[in-house]
């Protein structure tokens, strides 16, 4: 996994979400088609932006079977 100080616009998957203050990542969605260069929270929320000392990590791998 690669880690991403900005929102990449060419990458799909989910994604880890290192937001400040936050004792753990938030998974996040990523896909470069429907909304690229934005993250998609399992909340429902779109952000469209990192702020300093923030970062994503991924794309997570699906587990092998």
């Amino acid at each position: 996994m690669k880690k991403f100080t900005k929102i990449p616009h060419d990458q799909t998957g989910l994604f880890w979400y290192f937001e400040n203050d936050k004792e753990q990542p938030e998974p996040v969605q990523l896909n470069a088609e429907k909304h690229p260069g934005k993250l998609k929270g399992f909340n429902g929320r779109m952000q469209s932006w990192l702020r300093d000392g923030e970062y994503l990590v991924g794309p997570q791998l699906p587990p092998e079977q």
